[in-house]
């Protein structure tokens, strides 16, 4: 405001600028509401209150009332308000069903998850727990399973009473009932009514079986559902209060909530079933000695020898997961970081080295999940071997004992062999290997549960006056612990094949034990600090010396060893690499503070925004990528300013936040926002640019982690110390003899550009004057659309034939698949052979038709033992044992080798599409959503279809040979088939549909919780400092409620169609029943116990059958997803383009020339670059210049060809590089970037990955870039680790390290990206002539921000909107006034001396 009150020319212009802001104000307002209603969502949620007694399940009771009607206003009914009737047939979901069959179905027309379900509720339940656990046996004897299992004990011990209860009732149907119709077939004398009252039990006890199992189910489904929402919630809830992840990785904690939270769910789901495993043998067991002789236990005891090997298979199986699961983290880590670098990835081309480094990985992983399938599929398929083969041996040691046999006896013993026991064998086994590997997911999380918080005690001045103090600190930073250590070292040293030298495998494993006793590392020692209100506090000092941690340690987020840390005020932190999210600008900007117009346009003007926001194709609306993809780097900076300066805190912590914007950028922000908007605030102000510490009203200077001096800046120049040493170099170095000649030839031009300004304070001032490089306004264009990222296709209907085909093809084709197929045949055609010989056996007695006359009565001697053919039988009776094990070893063999053989060319394939896409694919899609596809996708892929494959196929067969021998024994049998087959088709149709449909919502809603974990993990920091750990929780808890809700819906969708067909088998089992009774004279006994075995056996394996082909089908989502991404994604390249050659040894002279070259970022996008022509001649020096979204980012694109050319063309050497290979150009090419960018391994792997150069070369290249000192004081030195990202180096050591990397590599054509940015002037000062000594001989293009780096090139290119507006020497141009260079150096100018 002016004097008066009205606005100066300056605020006009960006009042101006951003009047579309108005625009928007309705929208605003229902942002403002959309995030006052996630604020206070908590309100609504149901609150845990412990010790309430039996009153806490008074809700849970509701359900047990049998009719409840639909509550007033409830659009779409939940399992809340449903009665018990409407629970246990899962009628409460049925119209949600024939709707989504009929018109299909939105997430948004799912029912709301219980309050009883949501994460706040239950993590509530499971910290206190956790609490108490951890206080009772204290970090070392705490166990997160043990807390589990008081979580839901309650609920498991209810489960298990109903589903004894069907257990019961399945004993009953074939041990009882069963066996007294078959006795009433033998008999001659008895009447219908008896007949139908057995068969109306056996109907009666089977529907009672059918609905008691699935209410079981839906029970166990939601206990489920809320532990893994409890562990979920807390794990999220104990990182985002962490500083640093220890010796986690992000794709770790990826893992976590993925994989080990599905395994959770299975868990809770699968493991309490294992009762039914103790309790059916002992039933089987009784039912023997009470229907055979004691010889029959033989077979029992086969059976119970079983259960031993089947755990010790599932305890294996799960030793091999637990073993796959840490390859599988390190996979998934790797393709995290290889998505997070992917641009600098293809500018070095890279991408083989990378890719063989995954492959790698892949195959160790492989090799364990071999051996795991193996297992699991020989479990499986022995699985419903063992029930047939312990009722042969049953019986063949009762008629060796010298008994008879008859239909009564035999197959009411088969069917609770074959239908109970084998179920429960299933059960069992995968329960059990269930729990083993979810003990395995608890210690992960537990081990981050147990991670120190990062919080400390951070207390109130004792001086009012005082806004920050800091007592005789010492700091220390745990980021990596030397477990971390020395996994990165190991694995680094496995991909370069490295530990061939015995002596070099010595000396990593000292270093090793070194490292181990080292897992704090002092970063700041004896730090006394203050800060007082109101002042701005500036700090510097070299490269590493701690500026940024002693933010960290103000901030309250370093280990604090000694000394105190005071602080009274809030906090606003910005940090020397912006963190953005993948929001809106403005969303960014709030970071879900309410909107306040008038504060709103001060921080959007104040940061330099205005004409930014202006030139956005969707203003402030505009969808900002992950990590800020479409914003350049200065844009970043300032959007986090824009948000620290809008939050209205008392203290804020600015680490460099100059070093990515220009001198005349950097002044409006210094003397605006910081000098302005926070006057009156407390500002500690991290800067390397001297010109602004003399503002300042004290400054700390740091080396190697203390503060060596400390005062105003004229008390620190007359002490004539450190300080006065770094000032005085940096001016005299501005002062050359070149800038002095230049001053004297065009002095006089200059100050007449000077005097051409119409104000110097506008100017200076002007929004919207950056000239940032990377991917500035042109990324916004890209798309022409606010909308960045392209929504995921999600597919609709019936899984398509191609998906399948794609999945057989990579299984090996159709003749392998052939001899799958026919392998599963043969081995369940052998058990049904056994059962059907067995019956003949039975029908043909003892081969005679003998009479016997007792008590003047006629009986007849049909005792098998005295059959002519009694060897016969036997012997075709006894060898279907060993068929039958020899055909489940071999299926189990040849599908592992198909699934196995198809996952792994899949996700191979996967791969290399995906690391070949061009840019513009990374940029529009989030890194989350690839991560699903190599993370739970790849799971489910490798580790479940697999399982259902198996027992899909199995199942099929069974059923198949079931009705084949029910409809040869009763040919009536068809007619009522062939209605129910309608019904089942129906009923499974409309499941099926449903099904697909909910699978796909679940997976569309879990990837975006995975982007936002891995969001947060990198943003802590900023998260902590502005204190929004409770907003970014409460989003958290309502992205995962969704997910959870599509989950349920998806189990109680299983449940649906399972009780439904349970109840047509019943009606099957009740049909079967009903024909026998009216046969009885005609029906052999022997084959109408066969009959009713194989009825009572459709029971237990249609619905399952038909629920594992929609899981089946629901699984193959996955695959779908992959061969979506195989279709679609397009190489980059210009594919039709024919591969030239190169001449041997180019470039020679690396000369560069741009022949009317247009561009854009895709078809329909606008042009970027519009007929750009210029020359570049060998080992000239260039630097290029202009305005924001000018397009000097794109010239990079385009020498890179990380996009196509629409016209024109670019020669290097005169060879045109579209006609060459990608990789040969790339590799000749070297780019260091504004952001440095560098990966998990060591110094040495991130200097010289494949191992080209010798130590002495790399260390010529670290002392070059004034780092060799550095790196000889960590230990280590060049194996020394490089964190996730680099995070244990500053930034500046970053850039410096990636300096290094192009010194190596030696590449005629360099392109800088204001490189030293983040570096102090003393040792800019160093690299530069460095870079002008040992580059001497190369073609550079040096993108600059900062005007003063390009006077002494040769010569200058000054862009705007995508073409050249000039190209000459800087002398040249600084003569003409009116050149824009000239105007541009002015304003520089006129900065410097304000």
């Amino acid at each position: 405001m002016g004097p008066n009150g009205n606005r100066t020319g300056e605020e006009t212009e960006g009042q101006d600028a951003i009047e579309h802001l108005q625009d928007h104000e309705s929208k605003n307002t229902e942002i403002v509401e959309k995030n006052l209603n996630l604020q206070s969502i908590d309100q609504h949620l149901f609150k845990h209150v412990s010790g309430r007694g039996l009153v806490r399940y008074k809700n849970a009771a509701k359900n047990l009332i049998p009719i409840r009607r639909k509550k007033k206003g409830e659009k779409v009914r939940s399992i809340d308000s449903a009665g018990l009737f409407s629970i246990i047939s899962y009628s409460w979901v049925s119209k949600l069903m024939y709707k989504a069959y009929s018109k299909g179905i939105s997430i948004n027309e799912l029912p709301d998850v219980s309050p009883y379900d949501t994460c706040t509720h239950n993590t509530e339940r499971l910290e206190l727990l956790w609490n108490q656990e951890l206080t009772k046996m204290g970090p070392e004897k705490v166990s997160l399973g043990r807390v589990a299992w008081r979580f839901c004990r309650t609920r498991i011990l209810f489960f298990s009473i109903v589903y004894t209860g069907s257990l019961i009732c399945g004993f009953a149907t074939s041990t009882l009932f069963m066996r007294k119709l078959i006795e009433y077939v033998q008999s001659e004398r008895r009447s219908y009514t008896e007949g139908l009252k057995w068969a109306f039990l056996l109907t009666a006890t089977e529907f009672s079986r059918a609905l008691l199992l699935h209410w079981a189910w839906g029970l166990s489904y939601r206990t489920a559902l809320r532990l893994r929402s409890a562990c979920c919630a807390l794990l999220f809830k104990k990182i985002i209060r962490l500083n640093y992840l220890g010796d986690k990785s992000i794709g770790q904690v990826i893992n976590m909530f993925s994989n080990d939270s599905q395994r959770i769910y299975d868990a809770i789901v699968f493991g309490p079933m294992i009762i039914a495993g103790p309790i059916t043998t002992v039933w089987g067991v009784c039912y023997i000695l009470w229907v055979f002789s004691p010889m029959a236990l033989l077979g029992m005891i086969t059976f119970l020898l079983f259960y031993p090997v089947q755990y010790a298979i599932s305890y294996y199986t799960g030793y091999l997961r637990s073993k796959s699961v840490n390859i599988s983290d390190f996979r998934v880590r790797l393709t995290n970081e290889i998505l997070e670098c992917i641009k600098l990835i293809k500018m070095y081309a890279w991408e083989k080295r990378f890719s063989q480094d995954l492959l790698d990985v892949r195959k160790k992983e492989q090799t364990l999940l071999l051996k795991t399938a193996c297992l699991q599929c020989l479990s499986i398929c022995t699985v419903p071997t063992i029930p047939v083969i312990s009722a042969i041996i049953s019986f063949l040691a009762h008629i060796a004992a010298g008994n008879n046999i008859t239909a009564a006896q035999v197959f009411p013993y088969i069917t609770l062999l074959d239908s109970r026991l084998r179920s429960s064998l299933t059960t069992f086994e995968y329960g059990v290997e269930c729990v083993i590997t979810t003990g395995i997911s608890f210690n992960r999380i537990k081990s981050v549960l147990l991670l120190e918080d990062g919080s400390i005690l951070i207390s109130k001045p004792i001086l009012k006056s005082q806004a920050v103090a800091i007592n005789h600190g010492t700091f220390a930073c745990n980021a990596f612990d030397a477990e971390r250590e020395r996994r990165s070292h190991v694995a680094e040293k496995e991909r370069q094949n490295d530990l061939k030298d015995s002596r070099d495998k010595n000396e990593n494993e000292k270093l090793s034990t070194l490292l181990h006793d080292a897992r704090y590392i002092d970063v700041l020692s004896d730090i006394t600090f203050e800060a007082t209100k109101g002042k701005l506090i500036g700090i510097c000092g070299h490269v590493g010396s701690g500026k940024s941690s002693l933010l960290l340690a103000a901030l309250g987020q370093l280990r604090i060893v000694e000394g105190q840390v005071m602080r009274d005020g809030s906090c606003a932190y910005v940090s020397q690499q912006a963190w953005i999210i993948n929001a809106t600008l403005q969303e960014n900007i709030l970071f879900g503070a309410q909107f306040d117009h008038s504060r709103y346009f001060k921080a959007i003007y104040a940061s330099n925004l205005s004409q930014d926001i202006a030139e956005m194709p969707g203003g402030d609306q505009t969808e900002i990528g992950e990590k800020g993809v479409n914003l350049s780097g200065g844009q970043k900076q300032r959007v986090a300013l824009a948000r620290a300066l809008y939050a209205d805190r008392d203290i804020y912590f600015l680490d460099d936040p100059l070093s990515a914007v220009d001198t005349r950028v950097g002044a409006h922000i210094f003397y605006k926002l910081i000098r302005g908007a926070l006057k009156g605030k407390t500002v500690l102000f991290v800067t390397h640019q001297v010109q602004y510490l003399n503002h300042c009203d004290d400054i700390y200077m740091m080396h190697d982690g203390r503060i060596i001096e400390h005062g105003t800046h004229d008390e620190l120049m007359k002490l004539g110390n450190e300080y006065a040493l770094m000032v005085t170099a940096i001016s005299a170095n501005d002062e050359t003899d070149f800038a002095m000649s230049m001053d004297e030839k065009i002095g006089s031009n200059l100050q007449s550009v000077d005097n051409s300004l119409p104000d110097k304070e506008n100017e200076v001032s002007s929004p919207g004057t950056d000239t940032n490089t990377d991917t500035a306004t042109e990324n916004d264009e890209i798309l022409g659309t606010p909308v960045l990222t392209i929504a995921e296709d999600l597919q609709k209907g019936t899984i398509k034939v191609d998906t399948y085909h794609s999945y057989i093809m990579a299984a090996g084709g159709y003749f392998f698949s052939c001899i799958v197929i026919l392998a599963f045949a043969i081995s369940v055609g052998s058990s049904a052979f056994s059962s059907w010989w067995l019956a003949l056996w039975i029908k043909a007695g003892n081969g005679l038709n003998t009479t016997a006359m007792h008590h003047n009565a006629t009986t007849e001697l049909n005792n098998i033992n005295d059959n002519p053919d009694f060897w016969y039988y036997q012997a075709v009776y006894s060898s279907t044992i060993g068929l039958m094990l020899f055909t489940s070893l071999l299926r189990s063999l040849v599908l592992t080798r198909a699934t196995l053989k198809a996952s792994t060319k899949l996700h191979n394939d996967l791969f290399q599409k995906i690391i070949q896409c061009p840019m513009r694919f990374f940029d529009t899609t989030p890194t989350g959503r690839i991560q699903h596809l190599f993370s739970r996708d790849m799971d489910e892929v490798d580790n479940r279809l697999p399982i259902s494959l198996t027992s899909l196929m199995q199942n099929l067969f069974v059923i198949f040979f079931a009705i084949l021998v029910i409809c040869l024994v009763l040919p009536w049998f068809i007619l009522p088939v062939c209605i129910l087959a309608i019904v089942y088709y129906f009923v499974s149709k409309v499941f099926r549909v449903a099904a697909r449909d909910l699978k796909r919502m679940e997976n569309k809603s879990r990837a975006p919780i995975i982007s936002y974990v891995t969001a947060t993990v990198q943003g802590l920091s900023t998260i902590h400092a502005f204190e929004k750990e409770t907003e970014f929780l409460t989003k958290f808890n309502c992205m995962f409620d969704e997910n959870s809700q599509c989950m349920f819906m998806c189990s109680i969708a299983m449940r649906w169609l399972a009780v439904r067909v349970d109840c047509l088998s019943a009606t099957v089992i009740a049909i079967t029943a009903f024909l026998v009774i009216a046969l009885q004279g005609e029906l052999p006994p022997a084959l109408a116990g066969l009959a009713l075995s194989y009825a009572a056996h459709i029971s237990g394996v249609f619905q399952y059958t038909i629920r594992l082909a929609s899981e089946t089908e629901v699984k193959f989502i996955s695959v779908e997803r992959i061969n979506h991404y195989l279709r679609t994604l397009v190489g980059e390249g210009n594919i039709s383009q024919r591969i030239l050659q190169p001449p041997s040894g180019w470039p020679v002279a690396a000369s560069i020339k741009f022949q009317n070259v247009s561009m854009a970022y895709g078809e329909e996008a606008p042009v970027i670059l519009k007929n750009v022509s210029f020359n570049v001649d060998a080992g000239e020096k260039i630097g290029i210049v202009g305005r924001t979204g000018s397009g000097k980012s794109s010239l990079t694109a385009a020498l890179f060809r990380l996009v196509e050319l629409t016209e024109g063309k670019i020669e290097i050497d005169n060879v045109d590089i579209s006609e060459i290979n990608l990789g040969q150009l790339r590799t000749k090419l070297s780019i260091i970037p504004q952001d440095p960018i560098l990966f998990n391994g060591s110094i040495r792997s991130n200097l010289d990955p494949f191992k080209r150069y010798t130590d002495s070369e790399i260390w010529r290249a670290l002392e070059k870039t004034k780092l060799k000192n550095r790196v000889q004081s960590i230990n280590g030195h060049l194996d020394a680790s490089v964190g996730y990202g680099g995070d244990n180096l500053s930034v500046g050591e970053r850039q410096l390290l990636c300096l290094s990397r192009a010194l190596l590599r030696e590449s005629k054509i360099l392109v800088m990206d204001e490189a030293t940015a983040a570096v102090d002037p003393e040792t800019e000062i160093a690299v530069q002539t460095t870079i002008q000594q040992e580059f001497s001989f190369c073609t550079i293009l040096i993108i600059a921000h900062r005007l003063q780096t390009v006077l002494f090139l040769d010569r200058v290119l000054v862009m705007n909107s995508g073409k050249i507006l000039e190209f000459d020497k800087p002398y040249n141009l600084l003569k003409d006034p009116n050149s824009e260079f000239s105007k541009m150096i002015a304003g520089a100018n006129t900065v410097e001396n304000k």
